[in-house]
Formats: structure tokens, sequence, C-alpha cells
């Protein structure tokens, strides 16, 4: 089994090395690590750990003190006779303030089909948009901190459970494709009461809120199909598009209506990563998901969720330093996740999965919390 094979199979794959982490690949972008065969004589069982970890600094102008936060994902593979590979990330967090938590980022069993195809079930990384599936782990992202409109709760799918199918193909004039397809349950549909506002009608408003982490129980029964297919002209530049299609009903509780309707979900994004020099690296990304109006429902508004960003980054003296920009914008149903962010960050590599990261974010917003500026800190080491 080539470890082709299993980069494209995966995101966050186990055999891929830390440099090609840094720069363009077929679709994903592997974790490195170190793995361990459980027999020396019998290599039809490989166990393998890897991860990353990260402790963060964070001063928000207008807040009272300081906070920040410690993070341990480890990542576990098992593969099997060179055909099923079993794979889970756990993320274990504790902040200044002592409070703990712990999730299952994904946990997935695929079956490597061949060299160019692989057959994925369980909770898996959504494969619609870039950032979240594959530069998401603090050792690879740039920044101390995801881009606006890009983390929980934020525009791009997460999570999803139910099955995938991804792979790819070299072409003989040196194009690259990538592609992952899939069929989950989808997000689930909420409501947020939102605050009243001065002049109002005196009413709270409701406000649709997306969860679109993976869950086991599908209560809607309603399923969600989608994917990205990505396409490398040469291996400096990737173009990739994402899309997904289905249908959510909302789960508002006691706020529900009588019978809550079947609405429209959709998910769209395109995203480009371009590397002109080995020192210079360019990437964008634009995602959205809408869901349709209801007429009867209890919060008959349709929503959007959109984000965008745009980065550069730069190495420079020899290799160990690196300056970052990031342009941000993101536009939710909620004030607090409606806001223009530029980041500006200077980073030092120690090794190419160890580095120090200082972030200054310049944040926009009608939001007084979103709209705060911020400075960040942050040792990140990918293992």
């Amino acid at each position: 089994m080539t470890t082709r094979l299993i980069s494209l199979t995966l995101p966050l794959a186990m055999a891929a090395t830390t440099a090609a982490a840094q720069s363009p690949t077929i679709g994903t972008t592997s974790e490195a690590g170190s793995a361990a065969s459980l027999s020396q004589e019998d290599s039809s069982i490989l166990f393998h750990f890897a991860g990353y970890g990260d402790a963060t600094y964070i001063d928000a102008q207008g807040e009272a003190g300081s906070a920040g936060f410690v993070t341990l994902a480890p990542i576990f593979h098992l593969l099997a006779y060179d055909r099923i590979l079993l794979e889970t990330e756990l993320e274990l967090q504790v902040d200044d303030h002592g409070r703990k938590s712990s999730a299952i980022e994904y946990a997935t069993a695929s079956w490597l089909i061949n060299d160019h195809f692989a057959l994925v079930a369980g909770k898996l990384l959504s494969p619609v948009g870039y950032f979240l599936q594959n530069l998401h782990p603090s050792w690879i992202n740039k920044m101390a901190s995801k881009p606006a409109g890009f983390g929980h709760g934020g525009a791009n799918p997460i999570s999803d459970v139910g099955l995938q199918v991804r792979g790819g193909a070299d072409f003989g004039n040196g194009q690259q494709l990538n592609y992952a397809i899939y069929n989950g349950n989808g997000p689930r549909l909420g409501v947020e009461v939102e605050p009243m506002e001065m002049g109002g009608t005196g009413e709270a408003e409701l406000a649709l809120d997306l969860d679109s982490e993976g869950k086991i129980r599908n209560p809607d029964g309603k399923r969600v199909t989608g994917g990205r297919v990505g396409w490398l002209p040469i291996p400096a530049l990737e173009v990739g598009a994402s899309f997904a299609d289905g249908d959510v009903r909302l789960d508002a509780g006691e706020l529900s209506a009588p019978f809550e309707p079947a609405r429209s979900y959709r998910a769209d994004g395109i995203d480009l990563a371009w590397h002109p020099t080995s020192a210079l690296e360019l990437r964008g990304e634009w995602i959205r998901q809408r869901v349709g109006a209801a007429p009867v429902s209890a919060a008959p508004e349709q929503a959007t969720w959109r984000a965008w960003y745009v980065q550069a980054a730069y190495r420079f003296g020899a290799g160990r330093w690196e300056a970052v920009i990031r342009r941000g914008d993101s536009v939710s149903p909620h004030a607090e996740s409606t806001f223009k962010q530029t980041a500006l960050g200077l980073n030092y590599l120690f090794r190419p999965n160890t580095l120090l990261k200082l972030t200054w974010e310049l944040n926009d917003s009608a939001d007084q919390g979103a709209g705060s500026d911020r400075v960040l800190v942050q040792f990140a080491y990918g293992f």
C-alpha cells in the first residue's frame, strides 16, 4: 500500500511527512508522527500515534485581564492488512480557569479499495470547504486563530456522520485531481432567542441556529449529500469547489410549531492555494450555508451564514521567520458572529512542526464583543 493512497484517503492521514503538510497536497494535509508496528515480524496490523498540542494566550481589548487555554489533540490510526484503516481524533482542552472540555473530532473506518479509491464510514470531517478539513490543526494553521466565520458556529460545515467516497487521480501531463463525496445526517437546525432591540415591538425574536457538527442521531430524518473536487493544473496550484444539498427540519423544542415543515439546505464553497515560490504561499476560501424559508414555522425566515478569507505568508531568515497577513469577513444571523477582520502574524519556526506564533487581530463589528481587537500568542507542536 503506497503512502500516496493513504494521504488521498483521509485528511489527516498517517503516512505523510511534516514538510508535505506545509506545501500543496492532493486535497489533504497530513500529520506526521512515528509509526509503531505491533509486531516486528508481522506487518499485517500497524498502529500509529500522532496529533498536535498548543498553548494560547489571549489579550482582548476592553476585557479585564487575559485569557488562555491549552489544547491536546491525540490522533490514533490502526491499519489492518493494508486495506482497513481506523482513525480517530480527540480534542482535550482546559482554560485558565480550570474549565475542561473534551470531544471526538472524528472517528472513521476506511476501506482502502485501491490506490485511487477509498470508502469511509463514521463521524468524518466534512469535505465541504478546505480549511476545517486540512488546515485547522494549530501547527498547520499559520495564525493563532481561525479565519473569521471558520470556527464552530460559523459558515463552514464541520463534520457529519455517514458514508464517504474519496480518492484522486494523476494525469500524464502532470495534472492531478482529488475528490470526496458523502451522504450524512446533515446539520441540526435550532433557534436562539435574540435580545430585544431598542424601539422594537417588545417581543424577543427567534434567530435560526445551525449546528453543523456531526451527530449520531438524526431526529428530523433528513439527510444531506455533498462533497468537494480539487484540481491541480500544476503541483504548486490547487483550485477546489464544494457543495452540499438536502433538507433540514427545525427543532426549536417547546417553541416549535405544531408541525415543522422541511426546508431546503444548501452549502457552497470555493478555495484556492498557490505557491509561486518556496517562500511564498497564497490562499483564499469562500463558503456559505443557507436554509430556506418555512412560512408556517416558529422561525419562518430564511437564513444565511457566509464567510471568506484571503491570506499571504512569506518565509524569510533562512526559513525560520514567517510573516502572515489575513483578511476575512463573517456574516451570520447572529450579531456576535458578524464581523470583519484583518489579522497580522509573525511566526518563528523552531522546526517545520514546532512554531511560536504572534497574531494581532483587528476586528470590526456592531457587536461589542465581536468587534474587540485581540493579541494572541501561541506555541504549537505537531507530532
